[in-house]
């Protein structure tokens, strides 16, 4: 199987620094741009289907590539962003100034800290290492593209290097960009991180 992991392209949130995880805040108009960017990239590969999740700034980004494969958009909410709870919507200034425990945390054992009212990483990365397995279980052989958030990316490709979650910061990645993973059996080869250079062009 052939992965390709794509980040949902900017929302509002992103770029006012407020923090988004289960929040369903839609692409802006720069999110909309690199959609379209990301899936002009991937016209000429072949695709074979498309998940994403459920939330809206996945699925327009999911459906912007579908166009070009004249294929369903398949949603799941096992694929949504970590569930931020208690800092849902926060600006991060804020977080750093009220939560400064939380944070510390986070930063020395991300693997353990359960978000108050939110999730744990960790399980952000069984329920979507669970999804990929469903998905190879069904079609192994296929070119597969998942567009999903970036903590979920983040603790896929962690695993998939075979590093434990404290690593997973060497893994995030930009809006609409793509990451690329080879599966055999049960072996998993990283292909590229954070590709984002269809950014940078004009597109069509």
């Amino acid at each position: 199987m052939r992965l390709i992991l794509v980040r949902h392209g900017k929302t509002d949130w992103n770029e006012s620094g407020r923090c988004q995880g289960v929040s369903d805040v839609p692409l802006n108009s720069t999110g909309i741009e690199q959609a379209e960017k990301v899936a002009f990239s991937l016209k000429d590969e072949r695709v074979d289907r498309i998940y994403s999740s459920d939330l809206a700034r996945a699925k327009t980004t999911a459906e912007k590539i579908a166009v070009y494969h004249r294929i369903d958009v398949n949603l799941r909410d096992d694929l949504r962003e970590m569930d931020q709870g208690i800092f849902e919507g926060l600006d991060f200034s804020h977080i750093r100034e009220k939560y400064s425990d939380i944070l510390e945390h986070w930063r020395e054992n991300p693997e353990t800290l359960q978000l108050p009212g939110g999730e744990a990483l960790s399980g952000v990365q069984q329920r979507a290492l669970e999804a990929v397995a469903d998905i190879r279980c069904r079609f192994g052989s296929q070119n597969i593209v998942i567009v999903t958030h970036n903590l979920v990316i983040g603790s896929l490709l962690c695993r998939f290097a075979g590093n434990s979650l404290r690593q997973f910061r060497d893994y995030m990645v930009d809006e609409a960009s793509k990451s690329v993973v080879k599966i055999y059996d049960n072996r998993f080869v990283i292909i590229s991180v954070n590709d984002i250079d269809h950014l940078q062009s004009d597109g069509e």
